[in-house]
């Protein structure tokens, strides 16, 4: 038994340094960074050597809108203005989409090492592995991410064979699959990326609520002084993934909500003008979606860990103990100043409130 759970942490570690090797070659690390089952994290310093795959996403950015403009003729040539405006937009808003994450992944690459190194610190003060998190759950945690990143991965690949089986090549639908099928990729990379680091924040608010409901007996106001010290950490580390995910979300999302927009009227004009590929465009609408789904998931475990901790903060029983009033008054006045939350450089929220934004929007 001791050794089945030995392999599965190993067998766990591996696979998600597989994915952090995959997020470097994709250009988000700019840095070296390793995650040891018994070490835990090893952060490097940023180097050129490190962001050779930054310049390389940028060059294969430059060559996608040069390509896009030779071919301009295959793409757009023959189409309705509508249809055309809409292709157009749907690929410049994928392609703007790879320039601004490239741009915050160069710009803001302190604030993503600040993030590793301030859960590094953690974790060698608190005896863990990263941040608050022990072995163990960040096992649970990891298994859940991958297991999410490989549900994502198999949706968006069967999506993709589909629409190469299914559209005949050469055809106008052809060439519009091949040029935008590098910005839909990236942009859903992103979406992923992000998912990983609000996972990662809600099992560290999650081990903080334990920490503080351990408390809520014993009454110690040296320990919650210690709690209310670790939701400061947090509190930085949350406002540098807003800071490093602000402008590159912000522009993914609202690619994202175009895609589907998009994907939604070449449905309708297939069906009214009685076309086949129906079916193939409802298949484009899918990967989206299902990304956005586990993205607005996991912020709404991200809220309700931070709704714990406060509601955790809130039922202590400091009543008796004249210290611990005062420290409590400090951490909830904290609490109210500083919540951590998700944001895109507060133009919004991550939260499922974005979708009635949206739509709100749109009726408009």
């Amino acid at each position: 038994m001791a050794s089945l759970k030995s392999l599965l942490i190993l067998v766990t570690f591996g696979a998600f340094s597989c994915v952090l090797l995959l997020f470097h070659l994709i250009g988000f690390f700019n840095f070296p960074l390793k995650l040891h089952h018994t070490e835990g994290l090893t952060v490097g310093e940023h180097r050129w050597s490190s962001s050779i795959w930054c310049f390389c996403h940028l060059a294969l950015a430059v060559i996608s809108g040069l390509m896009a403009k030779r071919h301009y003729n295959h793409l757009f040539n023959g189409l309705l203005l509508t249809d055309a405006m809409n292709n157009y937009f749907k690929y410049v808003i994928g392609l703007l989409t790879i320039f601004v994450t490239l741009a915050d992944s160069w710009f803001e690459v302190e604030a993503h090492r600040s993030i590793w190194i301030r859960y590094r610190d953690l974790a060698n003060k608190n005896g863990t592995i990263l941040g608050l998190i022990g072995r163990a759950e960040l096992v649970r945690v990891m298994v859940r991410y991958i297991c999410t990143f490989l549900v994502i991965i198999a949706v968006c690949t069967m999506v993709e064979f589909i629409m190469y089986q299914g559209l005949t090549v050469g055809t106008q639908w052809h060439w519009f699959w091949m040029h935008n099928l590098y910005p839909y990729t990236y942009s859903h990379f992103r979406h992923v990326f992000h998912l990983l680091h609000i996972m990662l924040m809600a099992a560290n608010l999650r081990q903080l609520q334990c920490m503080l409901a351990g408390l809520q007996q014993s009454g110690d106001p040296e320990h919650l002084e210690e709690g209310r010290a670790l939701y400061g950490e947090l509190w930085q580390i949350n406002e540098a993934i807003n800071e490093l995910f602000g402008f590159s979300q912000a522009c993914n999302i609202a690619c994202s909500f175009a895609q589907i927009a998009f994907d939604l009227y070449w449905v309708y004009a297939i069906w009214q003008k009685h076309k086949e590929g129906i079916e193939i465009q409802m298949c484009c609408f899918v990967p989206t979606p299902v990304i956005l789904g586990f993205l607005m998931h996991a912020a709404k475990s991200h809220q309700l860990a931070m709704d714990a901790v406060e509601e955790t903060v809130l039922d202590m029983n400091s009543l008796q103990d004249a210290e611990m009033v005062k420290v409590r008054f400090y951490f909830l006045h904290q609490l109210l100043r500083n919540r951590i939350k998700l944001t895109a450089r507060d133009i919004f929220d991550f939260d499922y409130t974005l979708i009635r934004k949206v739509s709100v929007l749109k009726r408009s």
